[in-house]
């Protein structure tokens, strides 16, 4: 029980860190249009296997291709945060 405790505060925290950075991402988004910004490098770096997956869904289901709105990235933040809310915490 408690190796599962373990794994589950080690998923939360990834995933927490995930969504910060994914948060972090879309607001420096807006401000810095710089395409050599580390830190805009870094946050795309860590987040962008978690966005790509659920992109690869929506293309393949073919939903929002006409939008011009990246369902993937808001779509990726709530199930990130309907993970977090399935994980056991004591």
């Amino acid at each position: 029980m408690v190796i599962l405790d373990i794994f589950a505060r080690t998923i939360n925290l990834l995933l927490s860190a995930v969504s910060f950075a994914m948060l972090l991402r879309m607001l420096l988004s807006f401000f810095m249009m710089e395409e050599d910004s580390r830190l805009l490098n870094f946050l795309t770096i860590i987040t962008e296997p978690f966005i790509t997956l659920v992109r690869a869904i929506l293309v393949r289901f073919n939903i929002g291709q006409d939008s011009p709105i990246d369902w993937s990235f808001s779509l990726t933040y709530l199930l990130i945060a309907i993970a977090q809310m399935f994980l056991p915490t004591l």
